[in-house]
């Protein structure tokens, strides 16, 4: 039995119990998962195969009594010797053949995903997976605070001649060296960062400033942060943008709390930019964040978002101005907002009592 084999088994059964007990109070007599996030969250593994389609390698059958993955056989010896727990049987189809004459149909079939005659419950399928149990919480915690401490590490080794690609290139590396996947990586020098919000990395040069906002993943659940290094001085009212912006964040994670509408934590965004010297209106300019845990972001929280901040519900918010950026991947908890990508080699500072990560100077 591999290391931690016991652990991962317990929060199989209880996401399959979710999955069943919906089931249950649909009546119906199936679900099939086709979505890569869901089918992620249920096996707690890899899904995909390349990274770019949202079409996973695989289906998966939960009736009351068993749990059925259909795969190819291209796939199959893989899923089951690394990736399936042992519980699931598995139908190995050619891999000529489609997936879908194999799949459950009818009204007393529910599904993640539109198709046939089957119930869509691509919302409450959502839902389930976005309360973490807590084999999950405790793998999240692991992979965030790798990702932290990975990152901070790579950003270490930035030199101003650097280009953007060169930065990613060493974050890249230190992430798979450390058994993380790469889902986003936005890297933005001095000439960008004040122009873009998503600065994917090019080959222009760091200068003075540079800006790294990664996603990383490890059997499918993901971490989000951003960490930010200067070279040279760094002027007095520059810092201010930045502390600015953390005292923005900051207003948003006090309103982060169990059972509130999400659209909260976006109106103490709003009042919060223009109370801290930014443009009334630069909330408009990006998204500020919202639920996440088997995507980088399940969708971006907004001023009429009527879903419930759940209990163990990864989130990650992202204000954004003046070239500056905050973002760290929280847990919201009975106790308040647990902040999970932490390094405790970064440098720090105290903004109201939570510890945030502070400009690395070089």
């Amino acid at each position: 039995m591999r290391n931690g084999a016991n652990d991962a088994m317990s929060g199989f059964s209880e996401r399959i119990e979710k999955i069943r007990h919906l089931a249950d109070a649909k009546g119906l007599e199936a679900i099939v998962l086709r979505r890569n996030p869901n089918l992620a969250w249920a096996i707690g593994g890899r899904v995909h195969v390349p990274v770019t389609l949202d079409q996973a390698c695989f289906d998966l059958i939960v009736t009351a009594t068993s749990v059925v993955a259909v795969a190819n056989a291209i796939e199959a010896p893989r899923l089951i010797a690394e990736e399936f727990p042992e519980r699931i049987d598995v139908i190995v189809i050619p891999w000529w053949e489609g997936r879908d004459p194999h799949l459950p149909n009818g009204s007393k079939i529910g599904s993640d995903q539109p198709g046939g005659e089957r119930i869509d419950l691509g919302a409450d399928i959502e839902k389930l997976r976005q309360s973490l149990v807590a084999e999950d919480v405790e793998r999240l915690r692991v992979i965030s605070r790798q990702t932290a401490v990975v990152l901070g590490k790579a950003m270490r080794e930035i030199q101003p001649d650097d280009r953007e690609i060169d930065v990613a290139g060493r974050i890249t590396s230190a992430l798979y060296g450390a058994d993380l996947d790469v889902v986003f990586m936005g890297v933005g020098g001095e000439e960008r960062v004040r122009k873009f919000r998503h600065p994917l990395p090019t080959t222009a040069p760091i200068g003075n400033r540079v800006i790294a906002s990664i996603c990383s993943r490890r059997k499918g659940l993901i971490a989000s942060t951003t960490r930010i290094v200067t070279f040279g001085e760094l002027s007095s009212a520059h810092y201010e943008e930045y502390l600015n912006i953390l005292a923005v964040e900051s207003a948003i994670l006090g309103a982060t709390r169990i059972g509130e509408d999400f659209s909260r934590p976006i109106e103490a965004a709003v009042a919060a930019y223009p109370a801290n010297g930014f443009d009334a209106e630069e909330w408009t300019n990006h998204h500020q964040g919202g639920p996440m845990g088997y995507l980088p972001r399940d969708w971006p929280a907004n001023r009429t978002s009527t879903q419930k901040i759940l209990p163990n519900q990864a989130i990650a918010w992202n204000p954004t101005g003046k070239g500056w950026k905050g973002e760290d991947t929280i847990l919201t908890t009975a106790s308040g907002i647990e902040i999970l990508t932490v390094d405790p080699t970064w440098p720090s500072l105290t903004i109201d009592q939570r510890l945030r990560p502070d400009i690395l100077r070089r």
